[in-house]
């Protein structure tokens, strides 16, 4: 199934927004649900990743690791975690983000989160 760009871009920064909001309430569980912290880390994380992989032609070393970076940086200064739960909170994001990626690329044939890693369960 094909997908715009553009809606492929607002998926991306949506699902990472879910998976921001489900780390933090497995790990940080912060007394408010920091929806508008979850969206501003995703699509800053995404339009930076947007630009350095398509914009940019960066090599995939810094075209994904700066907007990681990005992403803990900010979720440093939104959520102010200890590094230990900040290290558990990336990891616990990160396993959902690999599931939302499985789940909508063997069912939906969408690749675009990990468009280097297409997976096919059946």
């Amino acid at each position: 199934m094909n997908v715009s760009p553009v809606l492929q871009l607002g998926l991306s920064i949506v699902f990472m927004a879910l998976t921001i909001l489900f780390a933090e309430r497995i790990v940080l569980r912060l007394k408010r649900l920091p929806i508008w912290q979850a969206l501003v880390i995703a699509a800053t994380s995404n339009l930076l990743g947007k630009l350095f992989v398509s914009g940019l032609y960066w090599p995939g070393a810094l075209s994904y690791s700066l907007p990681t970076l990005v992403f803990l940086l900010l979720s440093l200064l939104f959520f102010k975690p200890k590094i230990g739960k900040l290290i558990l909170y990336w990891l616990v994001g990160f396993a959902a983000y690999l599931a939302i990626h499985i789940l909508i690329s063997t069912v939906l044939d969408w690749t675009f989160m990990f468009p280097f890693w297409p997976v096919k369960l059946w």
